[in-house]
């Protein structure tokens, strides 16, 4: 008889996860290694072990229907399961460093520390009020309904011609009590008679039953916990960046991947590509200038021979640093051209235009010291 997949212990899948935290795949073996060196393994700790223990964790995890933090590729690599990000560490666009904020904002405690209580209590109505007031500060128009035949909550998003309306049943009781109710199916029959969107059903934890996930997926129902709500406003998030929450399945899988996308996202990507233009842009025109050796006196050149940095250029001379570096996903075209808006935008003035057309851009050397 096989063996049952065991996940592995919490200790393991946190540094492993640690590890991971910079986007990069890595063989166990180099999982290993780097553990050791930050202390996070002791000296018993086997290649073997780490692997094999990831490794179920992975399929235990699916099996579930869950989404696990950590997947195996076919080269038996290990990475978390977001967007890879192996780009290099490099940003001197002078912005404040990415981060996560993990303090809820001033603004949202008193909402949360409602929501956290009434979570812990046995009122409903209570629990649907405090439901309501912290969705109304994700920018939603959140109005209370209740009653029979009618949802607990509804919720505009607050976004012109792109809003959107949710329904929200909330549930206060145990996680098995939820898992083994027709909660998801009386969640779902609000969504046409109130011409809404999405479904939301809110409680204060789920059980992790495969047949609750299934219900969710069957009757197009998003599962959010009191946790999940708290962690959407800690994170700032407004309901133009929470829509891909009210998928059906669990709230919390794709409020994981808004949070890397906060660090590992657009906005990193676009600092490396500003970053990189400008190293490499002002380079450039040294070299296009002789100035590369201060000992050559040279005459002005031909400006009509100086190599302009064009989208097309940027975009070989980045991809070509990024290959150097070990990154395998290039830069896109639509990335070059944000980061030629930005340089050149009079609130950041790191670049300027060659010609009214916009087709190439020279970096400012008097911003570079």
């Amino acid at each position: 008889m096989d063996s049952p997949i065991m996940a592995p212990p919490s200790p393991l899948l946190d540094a492993a996860i640690a590890i991971l935290a910079d986007g990069k795949q890595r063989s166990a073996d180099e999982i290993l290694a780097e553990g050791q060196r930050r202390g996070l393994f002791d000296a018993g700790q086997t290649r073997k072990h780490i692997y094999t223990a990831l490794s179920q964790y992975v399929q235990r995890t699916l099996g579930r229907g869950r989404k696990p933090d950590i997947v195996e590729d076919a080269e038996r690599r290990f990475r978390l399961n977001r967007t890879v990000d192996d780009w290099p560490d490099i940003d001197t666009t002078g912005l404040p460093p990415l981060a996560i904020p993990a303090a809820v904002p001033p603004t949202a405690a008193a909402a949360v520390a409602a929501l956290q209580s009434a979570a812990a209590g046995s009122d409903p109505l209570a629990f649907e009020l405090a439901v309501r007031d912290l969705i109304a500060l994700l920018g939603f128009a959140a109005k209370h309904v209740g009653g029979n035949d009618a949802p607990d909550n509804i919720a505009d998003a607050l976004l012109g011609p792109l809003a959107y309306r949710a329904t929200v049943e909330c549930k206060l009781g145990r996680d098995d009590t939820i898992s083994q109710s027709d909660a998801v199916a009386e969640t779902a029959k609000f969504r046409d008679p109130y011409r809404a969107d999405y479904c939301m059903l809110v409680a204060p934890s789920f059980d992790a039953e495969v047949t609750f996930v299934s219900e969710l997926q069957t009757h197009g129902v998003s599962a959010w916990t009191v946790d999940d709500l708290i962690r959407a406003a800690t994170l700032r998030f407004d309901c133009s960046q929470l829509r891909p929450l009210f998928a059906p399945g669990y709230a919390a899988d794709a409020l994981d991947d808004l949070a890397w996308a906060r660090i590992h996202g657009p906005a990193r990507r676009l600092r490396v590509v500003a970053s990189l233009l400008v190293e490499i842009g002002f380079a450039q025109q040294k070299m296009a200038q002789g100035l590369s050796d201060p000992n050559v006196v040279v005459s002005l050149p031909n400006r009509d021979s100086t190599p302009l940095l064009t989208p097309d250029v940027a975009l070989s001379l980045i991809d070509d640093r990024l290959t150097a570096a070990g990154s395998t996903r290039g830069v896109t075209r639509d990335e070059i051209g944000a980061a030629f808006t930005w340089l050149t935008s009079p609130y950041v003035a790191r670049a300027i235009w060659t010609n009214e057309n916009h087709a190439a851009i020279v970096i400012r050397p008097t911003l570079l010291a």
